[in-house]
């Protein structure tokens, strides 16, 4: 949060020391009350070693309406609790994803989060992941298909089983940002509805 920065150059300093050290790339997300921060100030980002992205505004949605997906079960959807390699080597890795299979393991460590995979027979094809926070708030994290098993409705089918888990379980205060046009008509058609739309803004530090 800006108001919390009194001085950019040095906070920025203590990220980039604190999370090299333990050789982590650190990303740092702007605040949504705090859009336009990361463009004004770019040029201390950059001279840091951070680029930084700006997208939006995206519409901010929270689940309060019914799901109109029919789901024609062509996937296996499983709630897991332990690492299974296929969200490596069948999701994450061909779709370019290497990124999020720390995410997905620090995420199977957590009780507070849920993860679930949808297969193929025995191919893991698409996951998704949400946060439940001390309040019961559920944040959706990601929605990712295997590359190769895009536009096959999988999608649809993994986001309406999970939105049907958190009516079942009375997580009723579930939100997400959807990162397209394709994924916010997911969302709409399992029950999700717009609040308000927002910047976001991301700062990613680049090695020398």
């Amino acid at each position: 949060y800006k108001n919390k920065i009194p001085e950019l150059d040095s906070v920025l300093d203590f990220i980039t020391k604190f999370y090299t050290k333990m050789n982590i790339k650190p990303n740092v997300y702007q605040a949504m009350e705090d859009e336009g921060y990361f463009k004004a100030n770019e040029a201390i980002f950059k001279k840091h070693g951070y680029s930084v992205w700006v997208e939006g505004p995206n519409n901010f949605m929270v689940l309060t309406a019914e799901n109109n997906i029919k789901s024609n079960n062509q996937l296996e959807i499983k709630l897991i609790t332990e690492w299974d390699e296929r969200i490596a080597t069948d999701i994450c890795i061909p779709s370019n994803e290497s990124h999020e299979i720390e995410v997905i393991k620090n995420s199977l460590n957590c009780k507070n989060h849920k993860v679930f995979i949808g297969f193929i027979e025995s191919k893991a094809v698409a996951i998704t992941y949400f946060h439940i926070s001390q309040y019961d708030c559920c944040r959706f994290d990601y929605i990712l298909i295997s590359k190769n098993f895009r536009n096959k409705g999988y999608a649809r089918e993994l986001v309406s089983f999970v939105t049907d888990y958190c009516r079942e379980n009375n997580l009723m205060n579930c939100f997400q940002w959807p990162a397209h046009k394709t994924s916010e008509k997911i969302c709409y058609e399992v029950g999700f509805r717009n609040l308000f739309s927002a910047e976001a803004g991301r700062a990613s530090y680049k090695p020398k």
